[in-house]
């Protein structure tokens, strides 16, 4: 018997099956025999290397997307056990929108907003350039609606880099107009706000319907509408004819 109860379920095994898992250029069927073998081992460590394959992707789309909900499959039936490696692969990943749905199904929404926020904590201490583990895992926290998540956004929407911001904004407008007008709004009337995150709202709001009301004279001072945009006499932003 192996460390984990496997013949040759070492350390040692467990990273040959990983690299196996996660090889972008192997062959769908390997990576599937790797896969299961690492479930079938049913150890946080075996379940740890499984998630692995979340950290890149196949030229096939179909076949990616079919072997990661395999893996997702297989994370829910191992249930608890897979818990604390699930948090752990978020803690430290960027590609975590199949981690967090196991995490969420097996052991509710409460646990898995918890872990995307302990996660991104962690990700607002990295000092780099580009944080690219940051911008993953606020794009992730649409899909979890929460009024943590909400309370997140709303600071999230005045962050730095524009890209998260943007991020922001796009997930805060899930919660409605109630929620989130203000916060477009804002963005709107911060002159350091840039052009292409300006453009993007522009046709959100057109799209959404939502009223300015409460902010057309600043609006309308500030002439944040280029001309082909106007607003209605709803409040809401239109196009303008040419």
């Amino acid at each position: 018997m192996g460390l984990f109860g496997f013949g040759g379920g070492s350390a040692a095994k467990i990273d040959k099956l990983k690299k196996r898992a996660s090889n972008p250029y192997g062959q769908s069927i390997d990576r599937q025999s790797a896969m299961k073998t690492l479930f079938d081992m049913g150890t946080p460590e075996s379940y740890a290397g499984l998630l692995e394959r979340y950290t890149m992707n196949t030229d096939v789309t179909i076949t990616d997307q079919d072997e990661k909900r395999q893996v997702y499959e297989w994370l829910v039936e191992a249930g608890e056990a897979a818990c604390k490696p699930i948090e752990e692969f978020v803690a430290t990943h960027d590609g975590v929108y199949w981690p967090l749905r196991a995490l969420k199904e097996i052991a509710g929404m409460e646990r898995a907003v918890n872990a995307l926020l302990a996660a991104l904590d962690r990700a607002e201490t990295v000092e780099i350039r580009v944080n690219e583990q940051k911008a993953q895992l606020v794009s992730n926290l649409r899909d979890f609606p929460h009024p943590k998540i909400l309370e997140r956004l709303k600071l999230l929407c005045r962050d730095a880099n524009p890209e998260v911001r943007l991020k922001a904004i796009d997930a805060a407008m899930t919660y409605g107009e109630a929620e989130a007008a203000s916060l477009v709004a804002e963005r709107l009337l911060d002159p350091e706000e840039t052009h292409s995150v300006r453009s993007v709202l522009f046709e959100q709001l057109v799209d959404h319907g939502w009223s300015l009301t409460p902010w057309k004279q600043q609006l309308e001072e500030l002439n944040v509408f280029p001309a082909h945009y106007k607003l209605g006499p709803n409040g809401a932003l239109v196009r303008a004819a040419r």
